[in-house]
């Protein structure tokens, strides 16, 4: 079959599965998820046109497994009504054949550009595969056109991992950071670092520097770099693979976190002036990507999934979400803030309760979503518990006084994640709720945990023992992001 028609076989495929058939149980009500098939890495993030636009890794042929990477695509003008766009980019050039990996967008001149990985495997070889950087162009915001001059930026010395290009612009010039692998001398082993390049055209790209890299102690790859500046400091975001557990930390198979510093654009040259941190304490959080929208807001959103994981939504045919979007800031001791976008209130449906709540008031969810305050007391234990039927349906919440911890414990194995935090006057929580996805905001947004758990019945919430609440606000989440599911299970995607 050549490329035009197996485009072609695609864009029908996709048209008719957007239209019914995936298994609406664990389905999000509010997030973004795909309509079909297999969603990992936010790509493209940007504002075209007065709309935000989401590109993704996407897999149309099964929601099982990543597969060879094409890029999903879905826009919005409020980040929460979502329109399912025609598969963006397809792995149809002899330099992405293997997979559109991961990458970033620009918006200038009323176009939109778009710069990826492309990745060609070398099955039984050694190296089995090479990372090449690419680019291409929209005119429309929906259809993509490669450029001709692929790939813009192929280095035999930085193969075989090197990948998912964030690009900027700053005065006159294009900057792009990559994740990379090397391979350190001493030590004979591979270890991560995040490189940047510079432009004039977005087509002749020169190496600029090693932004920063592994000293052994934060794994052997840098995915998803970001760079950004925050508050007059400038964030250095991405997320490792290979970091060992250490106590409550890095407990997930791969970690997202980020190094706070200066940076000089003159000699590009960037100086950290933390360690690394762990941006999001809970189970399902992974490869970040921001914008900087029209209002000036830095917005984060990242993948609410984690890799080697084997969720029952597979055998509903589709895989993978995005968390909600996330305004981010600096905090004074150089932490990032995450709250929620403003916009969240568009989906927030009736009132459900409100009022002080003890040990054993129970609030019933409407449709397996919703938002829930809580103020509480800063010097007493809280236990929260989300329950439903199925044994991956119970989320536990807790803050331990006089440890200073805070917890969530989904059951399991590997069920327990927890951080150290204590509150300043009161004890300040937003709870998001959707379906097969909780996420969790401490304080200001300066602690948040972000998780998957599944749902089979009713959710309910329920009020511990030794729990005592001054104010909670408990509100149903509409259905902003339709997709019909109104198919035999038998058809899904297998």
């Amino acid at each position: 079959m050549t490329a035009l028609l197996m485009k072609f076989f695609l864009f029908v495929l996709f048209c008719y599965r957007v239209r019914g058939c995936s298994n609406d149980r664990f389905y999000p009500r509010y997030h973004l998820a795909p309509p079909f098939g297999w969603m990992n890495d936010p790509n493209g993030f940007s504002e075209y046109k007065n709309e935000f636009h989401l590109f993704y890794q996407f897999n149309p042929n099964s929601s099982h497994e990543p597969g060879i990477a094409h890029w999903g695509h879905a826009k919005s003008r409020d980040l929460f009504h979502w329109e399912h766009l025609p598969i963006a980019m397809y792995p149809d050039k002899w330099y992405d054949k293997s997979g559109v990996f991961s990458g970033s967008a620009i918006v200038e001149n009323d176009k939109m550009f778009l710069f990826y990985t492309g990745n060609v495997n070398f099955p039984g070889q050694i190296p089995d595969h090479e990372q090449i950087q690419a680019g291409a162009v929209s005119f429309d915001g929906v259809s993509v056109k490669k450029f001709k001059n692929n790939p813009i930026i192929n280095e035999t010395k930085l193969q075989p991992n090197f990948r998912d290009p964030k690009v900027w612009k700053h005065k006159s010039t294009y900057y792009m950071v990559c994740g990379n692998s090397f391979k350190d001398i001493e030590s004979n082993t591979d270890l991560g670092r995040a490189i940047l390049f510079t432009s004039k055209d977005m087509i002749n790209w020169n190496f600029a520097s090693v932004l920063d890299e592994s000293d052994g102690s934060l794994g052997y790859m840098w995915e998803c770099p970001d760079f950004f500046e925050l508050d007059g400091r400038f964030v250095l975001l991405f997320s490792p693979q290979g970091i060992k557990p250490f106590g409550n930390k890095y407990r997930n198979l791969y970690q997202t976190g980020y190094i706070v510093g200066d940076f000089d654009y003159n000699t590009n040259v960037f100086t950290p002036r933390t360690e690394f941190i762990e941006l999001d304490h809970g189970h399902d959080y992974y490869a970040t990507q921001t914008l900087l929208d029209k209002l000036k807001r830095r917005i984060l959103v990242a993948w609410l999934d984690m890799w080697e994981q084997s969720y029952p939504e597979r055998r509903d045919g589709w895989t993978g979400q995005m968390t909600i979007p996330r305004v981010l800031s600096l905090s004074k001791d150089n932490r990032l803030i995450q709250k929620p976008v403003k916009e969240i209130t568009l989906a927030r449906g009736r009132h459900l309760y409100s009022g002080r709540a003890y040990f054993g008031t129970v609030v019933t969810l409407v449709d397996k979503a919703g938002e829930i305050s809580i103020r509480a007391p800063k010097d007493k234990d809280l236990r929260l518990i989300i329950e439903s039927d199925g044994e991956l349906g119970k989320v536990i919440i807790s803050y331990d006084y006089k440890k200073g911890l805070v917890t969530l414990n989904r059951g399991g194995k590997d069920g327990i994640r927890r951080t150290k935090w204590r509150p300043q006057k009161k004890l300040y929580l937003k709870i998001y709720i959707d379906a097969s996805s909780i996420e969790l905001f401490y304080g200001d947004g300066e602690i948040t945990f972000s998780s998957r758990f599944f749902p089979e019945g009713a959710v309910k919430l329920r009020v511990g023992e030794k729990s005592e609440i001054e104010s909670m606000e408990v509100y149903t989440m509409k259905r902003t992001t339709f997709v019909n599911h109104d198919c035999d299970e038998t058809a899904v995607i297998n």
